[in-house]
């Protein structure tokens, strides 16, 4: 290929990766609409589930116990009554309301969690990821789409008080960049899921089959919010960003975790746009930049100022987008977020490599596939004529 054309081909591609760095921090720095919060203390039920004392942090029991002592339904689940979480939050609220059971379904998190769902009786079921700080103000806020006809309304959490360099990246992936790009998503009026809280009327939860509706694809975020999309009804991100302070965390620990959600997502309807990420990410363009000038005949020093340029420039909508949501972002957090972007391609190297999805000692993944298995068996049998 001539030198022109590969020079031309890589300003288009830095060209389009830039665009949509800036497109998506636009779209995502402002609510698309904010609403009135009408709902009361006593309309929601929160299902509160936890395994394990690291769930039941001092912070996050008293947010509960304050939501309860407003007048909101507040149900703690755990998969077994010597679950390492029950302790604490004795200590911290004895009276505190506890649902001790596990269903034996392919997905660790909704064995526990059905009981809650089951269970929960107020006009809005909230489903509520362990740690965030929920205030009632917050939780009336996030639920306003609810009552203007909005089927589901999903509260993203926004991480802050990272004790750590690899917490500071684990917040560069939950802020800059998941964040960023849902609520860039949900602006265009696209359907998106993510952990954090999620919140429904009653009426939708039994529409959807309760716990059911939650368990239909490997991650219950995405199952729910396609479950109540196909009853016809919107579904939305909330106006608020609830804080998840993460604290210390450790590179294992938090590379595990991103390498699982992203071979969790490869295993969604989602997958091709997973697979793009890297493609449009700082590294590859910025390569696609340097490569299109060193095609043109342009100097080391010409290079280098233009990969300092773009380095500037994607920083900078990173940083608009994060002001915009009321988020910090300095030194320490531009760092982290060069870092997430230069291991975003081995990161999918990682997500694709394997199968495994461990989550909390068991493999969502096999478990999954199993299902999948199972499921083929069952039709086979019933199109053969076999009783079953």
């Amino acid at each position: 290929m001539e030198p022109g054309t590969l020079a031309w081909l890589g300003f288009g591609w830095w060209s389009f990766g830039s665009a949509i760095q800036w497109a998506s921090a636009a779209l995502g720095r402002r609510p698309r609409r904010i609403f009135a919060a009408s709902h009361r203390a006593n309309d929601f039920s929160i299902v509160a589930p936890m395994a394990g004392a690291e769930d039941a942090t001092a912070a996050y029991v008293q947010a509960l116990r304050r939501l309860a002592e407003a007048g909101v339904e507040v149900l703690i689940c755990v998969a077994d009554a010597d679950d390492g979480a029950v302790t604490p939050v004795r200590t911290l609220w004895p009276e505190a309301p506890i649902l001790v059971g596990k269903d034996d379904t392919f997905n660790p998190k909704m064995n526990n969690v059905r009981k809650g769902l089951e269970v929960a009786s107020r006009p809005v079921v909230g489903l509520c990821d362990a740690g965030i700080q929920l205030s009632l103000d917050e939780l009336r806020r996030a639920a306003a789409p609810l009552a203007t006809g909005a089927g589901l309304v999903l509260a993203l959490k926004a991480a802050e008080a990272p004790a750590t360099f690899a917490a500071e990246i684990e917040r560069a992936y939950i802020d800059g960049h998941q964040a960023r790009f849902l609520f860039a998503a949900d602006r265009l009026g696209l359907a998106v899921a993510s952990g954090g809280v999620t919140l429904m009327t009653h009426e939708t939860l039994q529409r959807i089959g309760n716990w059911r509706g939650f368990n239909r694809w490997i991650a219950d975020d995405y199952s729910v919010v396609r479950s109540v999309r196909e009853l016809g009804l919107s579904t939305h991100l909330g106006e608020i960003m609830l804080r998840l302070p993460i604290g210390e965390r450790s590179w294992p620990t938090v590379w595990r975790r991103q390498v699982r959600w992203a071979r969790t997502r490869l295993r969604l309807p989602v997958w091709p746009l997973v697979l793009w990420e890297p493609a449009i990410g700082w590294a590859a363009t910025g390569l696609a930049g340097v490569g299109a000038l060193v095609c043109s005949g342009a100097n080391a020093a010409l290079v280098a100022a233009a990969l300092v340029l773009h380095t500037v420039a994607w920083l900078l909508a990173e940083k608009w987008f994060m002001t915009g949501r009321g988020l910090s972002f300095g030194l320490r957090a531009a760092t982290a977020a060069l870092v997430r972007e230069a291991l975003a391609p081995v990161l999918i190297v990682n997500a694709l490599w394997g199968r495994t999805i461990q989550w909390r000692g068991s493999d969502l993944g096999g478990q999954w596939r199993d299902r999948h298995v199972a499921a083929s068996d069952r039709q086979r049998d019933a199109e053969s004529g076999k009783s079953v």
